[in-house]
């Protein structure tokens, strides 16, 4: 199992990646300038235009995981929160509301976990939390999760808050399983290669739209959730091979949710936390249409890729929030194991020439 050397304190994997060529700030400055930018975003709505959730904290997180300066992670701040508006309401108190899965609840969430850090701190929080929240983990493609895993490497409690709001007000149980025999991952793919092609599905917009369609498959339930808790590390190493490959924007999501599952680590329980994962990262393959390519990988020859900080360098001069935060997600995965496939699926990001897939 993947986890982390001190999930407790913000991380500085890749600090010495790219050094910012228009200032020379230390690595406080641009996590305070972080910690700074965050506070101003904790007003924003979690979303923007139809159900797409807002990068903003994730990217700026990666961003400076990835050595960006504090100019950089102003520009980007700028750039991207043009298309964010503020929440309409505050709420009055912090009652916790009465059930998951209601956007407009958000506010009350959000003032819910805040006043819950403050009471219990994070530890106790988060071992509360985390069972219930990820019966619901494949939500808006895993993006509550992925923002609660950035979130816990900064260590800003706001953040942290709006995080688990977020997951909390889009949360998305899957139906329960029909078999739960174990299968080793070559097997459990090649049940979900056999399934029908995403072609014969309802033709939707949004990953967890699709992921939902699929859910709904007697066929899909009969093996969504039969890999073993311990072949999550090969399933996450699996996933970046995929997106090496394809370039496939759903399994891009898998990859970075992977990373968000290791940073949670230390507050997880492994027997109710994994199945929940593994069922959603079943339906996102599905979802994603890009499982009938898992046959045959091609090997990994890093020696003809971009070095770390050539990628670094490149991820931070974007303004795809998606591709900043896969290549932050990448380095932090290859540093707990050293799969090639790590970086091969960064740099397939930074190809300026792909398009990506579904």
């Amino acid at each position: 199992m993947l986890t982390l050397t001190n999930a407790s304190t913000p991380s500085t994997a890749g600090a010495d990646l790219s050094p910012d060529s228009n200032e020379t700030p230390t690595r406080d400055d641009s996590h305070a300038t972080l910690l700074a930018l965050l506070d101003e975003g904790l007003g924003l709505r979690p979303e923007y235009r139809a159900q797409l959730s807002s990068h903003l904290p994730m990217a700026l997180d990666a961003l400076q995981q990835l050595g960006a300066s504090s100019a950089r992670l102003r520009e980007f701040n700028a750039h991207y929160g043009v298309r964010l508006q503020p929440m309409p309401t505050k709420p009055s108190a912090a009652e916790r509301p009465l059930q998951f899965g209601r956007i407009g609840d958000y506010p009350q969430w959000f003032a819910h976990y805040r006043a819950a850090l403050a009471a219990d701190g994070r530890d106790t929080l988060l071992r509360t939390e985390l069972p219930a929240l990820m019966a619901g983990v494949g939500g808006v493609a895993f993006h509550g999760l992925i923002r609660a895993g950035h979130a816990v490497r900064h260590g800003h409690e706001g953040e942290l808050a709006a995080a688990l709001a977020y997951w909390a007000s889009r949360h998305q149980p899957l139906p329960e399983p029909s078999d739960t025999r174990p299968l080793a991952l070559p097997d459990w793919l090649a049940a979900l290669r056999a399934l029908p092609s995403a072609e014969a599905m309802p033709k939707r917009g949004l990953i967890s739209e699709r992921m939902a369609d699929w859910g709904e498959r007697a066929d899909w339930q009969a093996i969504a959730t039969r890999l073993p808790a311990t072949e999550l590390p090969a399933l996450a190493r699996a996933a970046a091979a995929l997106y090496a490959a394809t370039a496939s924007f759903t399994v891009l999501h898998m990859v970075t949710a992977s990373a968000a599952m290791m940073a949670l680590r230390p507050w997880l329980d492994d027997s109710s936390a994994y199945p929940h994962f593994i069922s959603a990262a079943a339906a996102a393959l599905m979802a994603s249409g890009a499982v009938r390519g898992t046959a045959a990988l091609a090997p990994v020859d890093v020696a003809v890729l971009p070095g770390w900080a050539a990628l670094a360098a490149g991820a931070i001069a974007q303004h795809d929030d998606h591709v900043i935060k896969l290549v932050a997600a990448c380095h932090v995965l290859e540093a707990a194991d050293s799969a090639p496939v790590w970086h091969a699926a960064a740099a397939r990001a930074l190809r300026p020439t792909e398009p990506q897939a579904p």
